[in-house]
């Protein structure tokens, strides 16, 4: 039995007047969708918990059957791992973010307004200047980065990035940004030994804002998810799994849990069509709608969800041989626009090809009517094997 995952990353939200109170999936027209959602079987999903506004690869981790709490060792590993990054065990490795600061120092955009790839690389000149013993920044994707502290110190250091709280072990839970006036937090430490990392991580900040001072994009950075090891993942049953991902961190995951990495090409629809019968699972996900939740834009959030479904999912259906599979159509986490973060919110999840629930549409309130119920992330894997 072919199984194929589908994760639209950040697609949970909630109502808006602009949409006539309605959210931007319920808002939108998605016949590939509501065709599996009617055809299979429907309910909610926390994620992790429901007191956790997970992280992505933390809330992939759950879906795929794991236990978060006792397996997840930091963001910044994963980052640096799945970026092909090299790092010796016991440096700490965390994920930095590119920001902008308005003048009075607060936050203009967590983000730096998605900086494009002279601007980056113009701040890049500007951060080798920096010179820190046993510490090293290296770009990623876009914004992202991973920072490196060599010396076998203690990652028990608190995140800088205001977005994302330690609340268990290494696990966070974001917090709303929309709204406030928020600056890059103070890195503590969580234990003695971790004092002289902390210290280590505010004065390169420091020095950071220094040397980016002027710059209207990107004029500062903050971190959050260290760690000095990688998680050990028991690998996935089930047959062979490839995973189709562009994101460091989903790459990382991938290949630590045994999958074969598959990086999408042009076009998304031609990946899965030319990997279809290689694998006995797919697992993929698609960033789209956490793009505009991140950005409020609760318009074209509806807009991308629409997009995925006529431009992916209704000529995949039409294309492959999908009727004798199991299709899961889920999300990692609620985006919604109105917080401009992730939150708790359970989100949609449909699994057809094992039974019906005649579910309308697939969206938020629909999807609470079927048989599934509300289950938690790690309990996923044992209903779709």
């Amino acid at each position: 039995m072919k199984r194929l995952i589908l994760v639209l990353d950040g697609v949970g939200d909630v109502r808006y007047n602009r949409l006539h109170d309605q959210s931007p999936l319920e808002a939108a027209n998605t016949p590939a969708m509501d065709m599996l959602a009617e055809m299979g079987k429907t309910g909610l999903m926390y994620p992790i918990n429901q007191d956790v506004a997970p992280e992505s690869d933390q809330a992939m981790l759950s879906l795929l059957g794991y236990n978060v709490f006792s397996v997840y060792t930091g963001r910044g590993p994963l980052e640096a791992y799945g970026a092909g990054v090299p790092f010796e065990p016991g440096d700490v490795v965390m994920r930095s973010n590119f920001v902008t600061l308005d003048e009075a120092g607060f936050i203009k955009s967590i983000n730096a307004g998605r900086p494009g790839r002279l601007e980056i690389k113009l701040a890049l000149r500007k951060l080798r200047n920096i010179k820190v013993p046993n510490l090293k920044f290296v770009p990623t994707i876009g914004h992202r980065g991973v920072l490196i502290i060599s010396g076998g110190l203690s990652p028990r250091i608190t995140n800088t990035h205001p977005g994302y709280k330690i609340i268990n072990n290494f696990v966070t839970s974001a917090q709303s940004l929309k709204g406030k006036s928020l600056k890059i937090e103070k890195c503590v430490s969580l234990e003695d030994g971790a004092k002289l990392t902390a210290e280590i991580v505010n004065n390169y900040l420091k020095e950071v804002q220094t040397s980016l001072k002027g710059r209207e994009q990107i004029n500062a950075m903050a971190t959050r998810g260290a760690g000095n090891k990688l998680p050990s993942l028991t690998p996935l049953s089930g047959g062979n799994w490839g995973v189709i991902t562009e994101m460091p961190v989903e790459k990382a995951i991938g290949k630590l849990a045994g999958m074969e990495i598959i990086d999408p090409k042009k076009s998304l629809l031609k990946t899965v069509l030319n990997n279809w019968d290689k694998y006995d699972n797919l697992y993929m996900q698609i960033k789209g709608p956490d793009i505009f939740g991140h950005d409020g834009l609760c318009e074209e959030k509806k807009e991308s969800i629409e997009k995925i479904d006529k431009e992916f999912l209704s000529p995949l259906l039409k294309k492959a041989d999908w009727l004798d599979c199991t299709i899961c159509v889920t999300a990692d986490h609620s985006t919604p626009c109105k917080i401009m973060a992730h939150s708790n919110l359970p989100v949609p999840l449909l699994i057809y090809g094992k039974g019906k629930d005649s579910t309308k549409k697939f969206s938020e309130e629909e999807c609470a009517k079927g048989s599934i119920g509300r289950i938690i992330g790690k309990e996923l894997m044992n209903l779709i094997m």
